[in-house]
């Protein structure tokens, strides 16, 4: 069972960090910050370079991600892999936990 149980929080993990960037959004305050932006969550997993050229007015900027077949797109490996990690912890402790509260409820 507990086998089960990682194996399904990993997925699980997987699955929220790989389309975390979809639902991200960061505000750009300067060009620096829109030539290449990050996304993702817990810890950005993507990085994008862009060559947007927005008017000055147009700052502060709500930038989400952008077509990767336009913009050059860089996986960040290793905060991919620790994202997953964490976020599949922290599935596997509140499935533990919730296991856990159920069997003293029902001895209870």
């Amino acid at each position: 069972m507990n086998r089960c149980i990682f194996f399904i929080s990993l997925i699980f993990g997987w699955l929220a960090v790989s389309i975390s960037p979809i639902f991200d959004t960061i505000i750009v305050s300067n060009s620096y910050d829109l030539s290449y932006h990050r996304l993702g969550f817990p810890l950005p997993i993507i990085e994008q370079h862009t060559s947007l050229t927005p008017m000055v007015d147009d700052f502060p900027l709500t930038l989400g991600l952008l077509n990767p077949q336009e913009n050059t797109t860089d996986l960040l490996v290793f905060n991919y892999i620790l994202s997953i990690l964490i976020i599949s912890l922290t599935i596997m402790v509140s499935i533990q936990t919730i296991r856990f509260l159920v069997r003293k409820l029902i001895n209870v």
